[in-house]
């Protein structure tokens, strides 16, 4: 089952471009070089522009990372390489889990579409023995619905 992660960067990145915006406007008023604006703001929108992607197979997870659909990095995960599945909280209501794995750099999935998809991982964590660590605030969050 394929889910999509939607990280809280948007508003950071929509403020970000409008001080570009407003930098470009001030510096063109006084007649100063924009060049390093621009390209800030072409960065900005490069960030903007990326997606992550976070899949459930019956044997293995994969976790995508890709800019104009284009796949740049992607993972596969086993469940012999997962050494435990941590669940937390972020930010007011929200899920997030952790993959900790056993070699190489441990996978956050923070804000994931829909929710659903953290049952879906806790099922997957299940069916091959992985451990799953829950926090108090996780607890509390899974009470709720």
């Amino acid at each position: 089952m394929e889910y999509k992660i939607r990280p809280l960067r948007y508003p950071i990145v929509m403020t970000i471009i409008f001080v570009l915006f407003f930098n470009v406007v001030v510096m063109d008023y006084f007649n100063g070089s924009s060049f390093v604006l621009l390209l800030g703001f072409l960065v900005a929108v490069l960030f903007a522009l990326i997606q992550f992607r976070f899949n459930i197979h019956d044997e293995h997870l994969v976790y995508e990372i890709l800019i104009f659909n284009k796949s740049i990095v992607k993972k596969k995960i086993s469940p012999e390489d997962i050494s435990q599945l941590k669940f937390t909280r972020v930010g007011w209501a929200k899920k997030a889990a952790k993959i900790n794995v056993n070699k190489g750099i441990n996978v956050r999935l923070a804000v994931l579409e829909p929710p659903k998809a953290y049952d879906h991982l806790i099922e997957f964590a299940k069916k091959h023995d992985v451990t799953i660590v829950k926090t108090n605030d996780y607890l509390i969050l899974e009470r709720m619905k």
